[in-house]
Order: C-alpha cells, then structure tokens, then sequence
C-alpha cells in the first residue's frame, strides 16, 4: 500500500487497539496495548504499511498476560490479524 505520507498517528493505532481489546471484550492488566501499538506504529513507516507477515513475529513476541487471561475468548493469530486488518482499513 502505497501512501503519499503517513496518515495514521500512533495515538489512532492505540486507540484502535484499545477498541479491538473492547470489541473482543478482553482484558489486560499489563502494558499490552502500548507494546502492540508500538510495533504496528513502525509497521506503518513513513510511505506505506509493512506486510503482516513482516511484523508478526514482533507480535507474537509480546511478553504479556493478555492471552493467558482472556484464554478461551480469544486466539493470538485472530486477534492480531483482526486488528492489523481494522489498522489497514483505517489507513485506507
């Protein structure tokens, strides 16, 4: 995706976060929100947003509690997909 210059600020990738977390109706108790807008923030670069694939394994890195707690409603792969792609439309 190719973007003249950049149209989402890392205040818009954590509020959607927050609103995915709200969404799947999950809770943290850690930093998780701030560590995940973070890496899809230098996801997003300064021309274009990076391919998934490419940041996933940042993702997934995460140290958090996030999914332990919220086990049963929510999975890694759905979450983090699901919210790049709401990012992504954002953008759009």
């Amino acid at each position: 995706m190719t973007m003249e210059n950049r149209c989402i600020s890392r205040d818009d990738i954590l509020q959607s976060t927050l609103f995915h977390i709200q969404v799947k109706q999950c809770q943290y108790i850690d930093n998780f929100p701030d560590k995940v807008a973070s890496i899809i923030d230098y996801a997003v670069g300064k021309k274009r947003l990076k391919k998934y694939s490419e940041v996933k394994n940042k993702l997934y890195r995460i140290k958090t509690n996030f999914f332990a707690i919220n086990k049963g409603k929510v999975k890694k792969k759905d979450f983090y997909e699901g919210l790049y792609e709401r990012i992504r439309n954002r953008i759009r």
